[in-house]
């Protein structure tokens, strides 16, 4: 029997919509040196029905029914069973890009511990998707954890979507995804599996793409205390960080940026995301971010580090911020539009 190369692992609740657009992604690939363990996590709708239809006779897919116990059981389930040299994880309202499996192949043969994909993002409802550019100085093959913050600040890091992990990393560490918590499961997976990675490589081609509904997802769901959940995240990086990854100065002033970037971030869903809020309500949730003192800390070292504008420094200290967002939505249209004159 040929060797399983790479494990697909496809955590499902209520995904019969998406079915077929995700399977089809996946047995178009030209390699097929793959398995796909696909866990029904306690589907209302008739995902299991119609996904034992689809997989009829293809011996590589395997599909588990278990009750309903959210996405971090559904993968951990998924990793014990699973047989392949690496492991993939996929949703199944994504897709995978045409030539996916060949780029992971090719790239695999390196003496890597983690390879880290690009990916495309696409609006529903929309025409076009969109292929992030990496920076230059990430993408290729990496020693030890001193791209630890640029892989943060490049959104490559948080989510475990366009990434092969190696199996036996898993297995001898016994890592899992950790159950019972409402947020942020992806990236504290990431944290202790990039504590036993030596070597990995990031590279440019996309491998899947993220499909974005609106109102939909992770992204877009409002979480109460979401910048408290935000800080205990940040707070576990930072102690990681700190025992285990041990990155240069110049590094963590990158770092730091990042914690800065969360805080905008959240104070930016209560602007113009989480509107079934009210907006006094929104108001006084962005006023509580800035007067954190956790962010008050971060925004100081931007200052002290030269990697913040005076004025956005002083809207943010006197709590402007729906002045700061405006002049940063229309600076970031203006350069939209004059890319777009100058045919790029």
């Amino acid at each position: 029997m040929e060797e399983i190369l790479i494990s697909i692992i496809i955590p499902v609740y209520n995904g019969e919509k998406y079915l077929n657009q995700c399977m089809k992604s996946i047995l178009g690939q030209s390699v097929k040196n793959y398995e796909v363990i696909i866990v029904d996590d306690g589907s209302q709708d008739d995902f299991y029905k119609k996904c034992k239809e689809f997989i009829k006779g293809k011996k590589r897919f395997k599909l588990i029914h278990q009750k309903n116990q959210g996405v971090s059981v559904a993968r951990n389930l998924a990793i014990s069973i699973a047989k392949g040299k690496w492991i993939y994880f996929l949703d199944i309202d994504d897709e995978l890009e045409e030539n996916a499996l060949e780029y992971m192949e090719q790239y695999s043969k390196d003496k890597i511990d983690w390879l880290i994909m690009n990916y495309c993002k696409h609006v529903v409802g929309g025409e076009k998707k969109t292929c992030r550019l990496l920076s230059d100085g990430i993408k290729g093959i990496h020693i030890g954890k001193e791209e630890f913050p640029r892989l943060l600040n490049e959104e490559l890091f948080m989510y475990p979507c366009a990434k092969l992990y190696r199996r036996d990393i898993i297995q001898k560490n016994q890592l899992t995804f950790p159950v019972g918590i409402k947020y942020g499961e992806d990236i504290r997976f990431n944290l202790e599996y990039f504590k036993y990675v030596n070597i990995y490589k990031v590279c440019q081609e996309p491998v899947m793409t993220y499909h974005i509904r609106q109102g939909e997802g992770a992204g877009s769901a409002y979480y109460e205390h979401s910048f408290e959940m935000q800080m205990d995240i940040d707070k576990e990086i930072i102690e990681t960080e700190c025992k285990f990854y041990h990155i240069s100065g110049e590094a963590k002033q990158e770092l730091n940026h990042y914690f800065f970037r969360q805080g905008i971030n959240t104070a930016a869903a209560y602007l113009i995301i989480w509107k079934k809020l009210s907006f006094r309500y929104r108001c006084r949730q962005i006023r509580e971010v800035l007067s954190d003192e956790r962010f008050i800390t971060f925004l100081e070292k931007e200052k002290q580090f030269g990697k913040i504008k005076k004025i956005d420094y002083l809207l943010l200290r006197k709590k402007k911020f729906i002045t700061y967002y405006f002049i940063h939505y229309m600076y970031t249209k203006l350069k939209i539009l004059l890319r777009k004159k100058n045919g790029y």
